[in-house]
C-alpha cells in the first residue's frame, strides 16, 4: 500500500552536493538526542537545588530569629528583617560559591515556586519546562496576587504536552514570555491596567558615551508612542540617501540613525524639519476581539494586542478599546479578522469608514456581510503577491516563523513555501521569514512544511523536527472566551 507522501520529501540538498557520510548525519542525530536527554535530567537537578534552597533559607531564617531574639538589642542597627535576609542570602551564597546577587535571585525565584507556584516547580523536575520558561513565569505573575499567579500557571501548564521545552506543544522562548504576558493580562485586567499605567508614569530617556566613538540613547515610553517613533524614524530613513558620501553603501539601520540625528540638527540649528509623510503599509498593528471592542460577549474581557514590533504586546481590554477607537477616530482602516470557531484566520476583510457614531455589533456584521462579495482572491498567477494575500499572511503570522525568530512580518520575505512556480502564490504557500531564515531555507540546511493555518514544521540537519505556530488570536488564547466556550 503507498503511504502518505512525506511533505518534506523534496530531493535531500546535501546528496545534490555529494553528501553521502550517512555515519556523520547518525553522529549529529545521537548527539542532539544525548543533549536533550541531559537537559531534561538537568531541569530535575535544578528542581531539587531550588527545593533544597528554599529549605536552607527556612532553615537559615529560624536560626537567625532564634539568636537575634537571645542576643541584646543595638539601637541604630538595621532592622532586624533586614539583617535577617542579609544572614539568609549570605548561607545560600556560601552554600553554592556563587556571588551575592545571583544568590538572591535563586532566593527569591526558590521561595516563589515552593510557595506560590509548585505545580511550575514540578513541571521542571519533569521537563515539560525549562528555567529559562519557568523563571518567565515566576517572575512575570510575581506581582499577583498567588491565587492569581497558580490560575495562570494552571492554565499555561495544561495546554503543553510532556515532550519537555522542545515539544511541538510548547511555545519557543519569545513566544512562552507572550503568551505568559497575555494570560497575566487576561487572568486581572484591572491590576494590568493599573501596572501599564504606572510603567508609562516611568518613562524616561538616557543617553551615555560607549567611549569608542559611538553613544547611545534609551528611550521608554508608551508602546503605541515607541510604534509611533518607529513608524517615522522608518518613514525618514526611507526618504535617506541608500550610499554615503564616498558611494558606500548604507544599511536600513544606518539610514535610520542618520535620518533621525538629523532631525535633531535641524531643531539644534532652527532649520526646517523634513516634511516626508507616514508610509501607511497594509499592516495590522491593533487588534482586538469584536467582543471586547463592544464591550459585549465570551471575549469582553479578553486582552487585546499591539503588533509591528517583535512579538506582538498584550494590552487590557480597557486600553485596547481605547486605542482602537481613538485610532478609528483619527481614520484608521477597520479591517475585521473572520476565523473559525477554534480561532483560525480565515479571511481579512478591510471595511469602509465606520458610522460617525462608531462601530456596533450589527454595524460590524452588516458592513462585513456587504463587503464580502467584493473581496479580492488569495491566490495569483503571478510570483509577486497581491496586497490582500500580503495583508492576509501578516495577520496570519506577524513575525518571522523561524523558531523563536520575532522579526516583525512587515521587515520580512513573503517565502514560497514550497518554490514558485511549482509551490502556487498563495496564503497557504506563503510564509513570513527575515532574511536571515529564508537563506537558511534557501540553500537547504532546513526544510520546511508550511500548515493552512500558519503552522510551520521545520526539518533541522539533525533530523530533529520544530513546530512552529501562531499565536492565538485575542478572544482564542488559554483562559480567554471563546477557548473556554470551546471546552
Amino acid at each position: 500500500m503507498e503511504g502518505k507522501p512525506d511533505p518534506f520529501d523534496d530531493g535531500d540538498p546535501r546528496i545534490e552536493r555529494g553528501y553521502d557520510d550517512a555515519a556523520a548525519d547518525a553522529e549529529l542525530a545521537a548527539a542532539v538526542a544525548r543533549l536533550r536527554e541531559v537537559a531534561r535530567r538537568d531541569g530535575a537537578v535544578q528542581a531539587d537545588r531550588l527545593r533544597m534552597v528554599a529549605r536552607v533559607a527556612a532553615l537559615a531564617e529560624a536560626a537567625a530569629r532564634r539568636q537575634l531574639a537571645a542576643g541584646p538589642r543595638v539601637s541604630g542597627q538595621p532592622d532586624d528583617l533586614i539583617v535577617i535576609d542579609t544572614a539568609v542570602t549570605s548561607e545560600v551564597m556560601t552554600a553554592l560559591g556563587i556571588a551575592e546577587r545571583p544568590a538572591g535571585d535563586l532566593l527569591d525565584l526558590a521561595r516563589r515556586l515552593t510557595g506560590a507556584l509548585p505545580d511550575v516547580l514540578d513541571a521542571l523536575e519533569h521537563g515539560r519546562l525549562d528555567l529559562g520558561r519557568v523563571r518567565v513565569l515566576a517572575e512575570a505573575t510575581a506581582t499577583c496576587p498567588d491565587r492569581v499567579a497558580r490560575q495562570v500557571a494552571a492554565r499555561l501548564l495544561a495546554g503543553l504536552g510532556s515532550d519537555g521545552p522542545w515539544g511541538p506543544h510548547t511555545p519557543s522562548p519569545r513566544a512562552w514570555r507572550a503568551r505568559v504576558c497575555r494570560a497575566v493580562v487576561a487572568a486581572d485586567p484591572q491590576a494590568a491596567r493599573r501596572r501599564r499605567e504606572e510603567a508609562i508614569v516611568e518613562r524616561t530617556v538616557r543617553c551615555w558615551l560607549a567611549g569608542d566613538g559611538t553613544g547611545r540613547l534609551w528611550l521608554r515610553a508608551a508602546d503605541v508612542d515607541i510604534q509611533l517613533a518607529d513608524q517615522v524614524i522608518t518613514a525618514l530613513a526611507l526618504a535617506w540617501p541608500s550610499v554615503d558620501p564616498h558611494g558606500q553603501p548604507l544599511t536600513m539601520d544606518q539610514r535610520r540613525v542618520d535620518a533621525l540625528l538629523d532631525v535633531f540638527r535641524r531643531l539644534r540649528d532652527g532649520a526646517p524639519l523634513p516634511a516626508h509623510g507616514l508610509r501607511r503599509e497594509r499592516e495590522i498593528g491593533l487588534v482586538l476581539h469584536t467582543d471586547t471592542l463592544v464591550g459585549d460577549g465570551p471575549a469582553a474581557a479578553d486582552p487585546g494586542e499591539l503588533r509591528g514590533l517583535g512579538a506582538p504586546a498584550p494590552l487590557d481590554p480597557h486600553t485596547a478599546r481605547d486605542l482602537a477607537r481613538a485610532e478609528l477616530a483619527r481614520g484608521a482602516t477597520t479591517c475585521v479578522l473572520l476565523t473559525d470557531p477554534n480561532g483560525t484566520l480565515h479571511q481579512v476583510v478591510p471595511l469602509p469608514a465606520p458610522p460617525e457614531s462608531g462601530w456596533t455589533r450589527e454595524s460590524l456584521t452588516a458592513a462585513v456581510r456587504a463587503a464580502l462579495p467584493d473581496q479580492p482572491p488569495l491566490r495569483t498567477d503571478r510570483y509577486t503577491p497581491t496586497g490582500a494575500i500580503v495583508e492576509h499572511v501578516r495577520a496570519r503570522n506577524p513575525h518571522c516563523t523561524a523558531q523563536d525568530c520575532a522579526r516583525a512580518a512587515r521587515r520580512c520575505d513573503l517565502d514560497h513555501d514550497q518554490p514558485w512556480p511549482r509551490g502556487p502564490t498563495q496564503v497557504e504557500n506563503l510564509a513570513p521569514r527575515c532574511r536571515r531564515h529564508h537563506q537558511l531555507k534557501t540553500s537547504g540546511l532546513v526544510t520546511t512544511h508550511l500548515h493552512p493555518d500558519g503552522t510551520v514544521d521545520t526539518r533541522m540537519l539533525s533530523g530533529l523536527l520544530v513546530t512552529t505556530r501562531p499565536a492565538p488570536l485575542p478572544g482564542h488564547g488559554p483562559g480567554e472566551g471563546y477557548a473556554r466556550t470551546a471546552t
